[in-house]
């Protein structure tokens, strides 16, 4: 396995975990927590996709957030969705985590972790990664 297809498949683990975390927290009592694996998730599941379709990713994260939308732009509506949820959820979980005029909500932590599963959900459908491992979360 060439060192490319193992950075995948790690990025990939970690995506499928931190859904896997997103999913068990309760959005009623820790909305920030959901919001915040929930964008990890997308996160980690985009730097797969730029390893697994170019050979490299990012460590930034606005680094990676532009260069999946970049491989994004020129492939099908539901990847450009993607791209365009990935940079919410990035927005989502910062407001979360910094802004001090933002109280997530429940129902912006179940919304969170509904567009990471869709992410990861499109991002397997295009790219192949293994869709069973999202099977349990």
């Amino acid at each position: 396995m060439t060192s490319e297809a193992v950075h995948a498949e790690v990025s990939w683990r970690k995506a499928v975990a931190h859904l896997k975390e997103a999913a068990a927290q309760d959005a009623d009592a820790s909305p920030m927590a959901v919001i915040h694996s929930s964008y990890y998730a997308m996160f980690h599941a985009a730097r797969a996709v730029l390893f697994k379709a170019t050979g490299d990713a990012p460590k930034r994260h606005d680094s990676v957030i532009q260069q999946f939308g970049l491989l994004a732009r020129d492939l099908d509506e539901a990847m450009r969705a993607s791209g365009r949820a990935f940079n919410a959820a990035k927005d989502d979980r910062n407001a979360a985590d910094y802004d001090e005029a933002v109280l997530s909500s429940p129902e912006d932590a179940r919304e969170s972790l509904r567009s990471a599963r869709d992410f990861l959900t499109v991002c397997d459908a295009r790219h192949g990664f293994g869709l069973s491992l999202l099977r349990d979360s």
